[in-house]
């Protein structure tokens, strides 16, 4: 991991000076049934509860990072990004008899450009590539875990607080558009799917159950995150929406 960690911000170094730099909200729904069990199974045996524990789901974000102009002819962008993102069962209420979940961080990177430029060159590209575009990508994430009951941090293995770290790889598909210019900045709305292989939240069973004689999963296979995001990209100088044939600024 951490030789990840190093080769990836050694690049994000290298690269920066001659890139646009970003920043991004972002907003997911996360899919792991079977991470959903442990909070159903709490919820089942608790049903004097007036507050019904929600299984982890909604996700919220920021982002930010770089974008690097590859191969203008072919309208290709790279974009490396380090995120944040939080999921909680406590969306609605704060006042929870549980409130569960975990801290992301994680490094991404992807490619993109439009499909039909990697058949021919690109006609007319604005300071981010082409309009509206593809992309390709990958990273890596590590997850923080937490858990509360009645306010009070849960604490598991010789009264130690909970909070077994994991991390996985991931794949990335998306699309984006980029709406419109504000001055030096490019507002993009963009959409993305994430494909984790594996995703671990070890112990979450035991800090939320208080046990797991159930004997349940705390690993998901083939997990997806599916978002939405909110991008400011600053430009060195201002353009004129995309009307500059193969404008690199």
């Amino acid at each position: 991991m951490k030789q990840i960690l190093f080769i990836t911000l050694f690049v994000f170094i290298t690269l920066y000076g001659k890139s646009q730099p970003i920043v991004q909200a972002e907003a997911g729904y996360w899919q792991f049934p079977v991470i959903d069990r442990v909070f159903q199974a709490y919820q089942l045996a608790h049903p004097w509860n007036e507050s019904s524990v929600q299984p982890l789901g909604l996700s919220a974000g920021v982002a930010a990072g770089w974008n690097q102009n590859i191969y203008a002819l072919r309208g290709l962008q790279a974009l490396g990004t380090i995120h944040y993102r939080y999921q909680s069962t406590s969306w609605s209420r704060i006042s929870m008899p549980l409130i569960a979940g975990y801290h992301s961080a994680s490094i991404e990177m992807l490619m993109r450009s439009h499909p039909r430029c990697l058949l021919q060159d690109a006609q007319n590209t604005g300071p981010l590539g082409t309009r509206w575009y593809i992309q390709l990508g990958g990273g890596y994430a590590w997850n923080l875990p937490f858990a509360k009951k009645y306010g009070e941090r849960v604490t598991i293995h010789n009264d130690e607080r909970y909070h077994s770290i994991s991390g996985q790889f991931h794949g990335i598909v998306g699309t984006g558009w980029h709406a419109l210019t504000i001055g030096h900045y490019v507002v993009t709305l963009e959409s993305t799917l994430s494909w984790f292989p594996q995703f671990s939240l070890d112990g979450m069973a035991t800090a939320v159950l208080g046990h797991n004689e159930p004997r349940l999963a705390e690993t998901a296979q083939n997990s997806l995150l599916l978002q939405g995001c909110l991008r400011f990209t600053r430009l060195k100088k201002s353009s004129n929406w995309w009307e500059q044939p193969r404008s690199s600024e």
